[in-house]
């Protein structure tokens, strides 16, 4: 057989074969040494071998993106009520877990960008001598503890996933979104073409009279204040009229309000899933 129809041929057996670590004894080993020498005929051979229930246990992936009610959906059965109801509350743990990871990531990776930014500018203008050397260390500082906070999260949704990806039996490095009940209904009333105008697309607030209230806050005055707050300081930083320390202590009392309002849909999230 050509040495390249070997290749195309091993590697589609490899990828509907089940990894050797989930066969036990002798066929384990024979797959390992199948998988080194590269051989096709073996590998058709241990295929044959092979049970069909060992081949299909890895079942589909995920969709891209998944509300709690989705993500329980996907469990497995367990056997016995009592051992389901703890696989179930677990899982609801970990779906909130890796959904605020995902708000603290996003918010510190807003922040990133917005500092990163910053310095940039900052070395054009220290390149063309009209800025500090002393601005440029403070931006750079600053940025890198935000780099150091985006990677804290990162590391905490990547935990988060591969226990929501191990609960649903699937690969740990399988890719999904959490979402809110809120943010799915609002996507799907968005791609229907709902109109801009009368109250908000997908809106299920309406069934949370604790958080609707709070959220609306957030999304109607606090964050839009904000974000216009942080641009009026950094032109006038600009010019001289607000020092770099006050503008980087605003700058992270955004990324924390940002953070805030996402907990808050977690919580939210959390106190809709106790309702049903």
């Amino acid at each position: 057989m050509p040495r390249l129809i070997r290749m195309r041929c091993l590697h589609g057996l490899s990828s509907v074969l089940p990894r050797p670590s989930a066969l036990s004894g002798v066929k384990g080993l024979l797959l390992r040494a199948c998988l080194r020498a590269g051989s096709a005929r073996s590998l058709l051979v241990l295929l044959l071998a092979i049970p069909p229930a060992a081949l299909a246990q890895r079942g589909p992936e995920p969709a891209p993106e998944l509300t709690l009610a989705e993500f329980l959906a996907l469990l497995p059965a367990a056997a016995g009520e009592q051992r389901a109801e703890g696989v179930r509350r677990r899982a609801e743990r970990t779906f909130m877990t890796l959904l605020a990871a995902q708000g603290g990531e996003a918010a510190a990776r807003q922040s990133l960008d917005r500092l990163a930014g910053w310095t940039k500018a900052a070395e054009s203008r220290l390149a063309a001598q009209s800025a500090p050397l002393l601005e440029v260390e403070m931006l750079r500082f600053a940025e890198g503890k935000a780099e150091a906070l985006l990677e804290r999260y990162e590391a905490e949704r990547r935990r988060a996933l591969a226990e929501a990806n191990r609960l649903l039996g699937r690969n740990l490095n399988s890719p999904f979104l959490a979402l809110t009940t809120e943010a799915k209904s609002a996507a799907a009333s968005e791609g229907a073409g709902r109109p801009e105008t009368g109250p908000r697309p997908g809106n299920t607030l309406a069934q949370l009279p604790e958080f609707a209230p709070r959220i609306e806050r957030f999304e109607q005055e606090l964050l839009p204040q904000a974000h216009d707050l942080l641009a009026k300081m950094y032109q006038n930083y600009l010019f001289g009229g607000v020092t770099l320390s006050a503008l980087l202590w605003q700058e992270e009392q955004v990324r924390e309000t940002e953070r805030q309002y996402r907990l808050l849909l977690v919580e939210a999230e959390r106190a809709r899933r106790t309702a049903e």
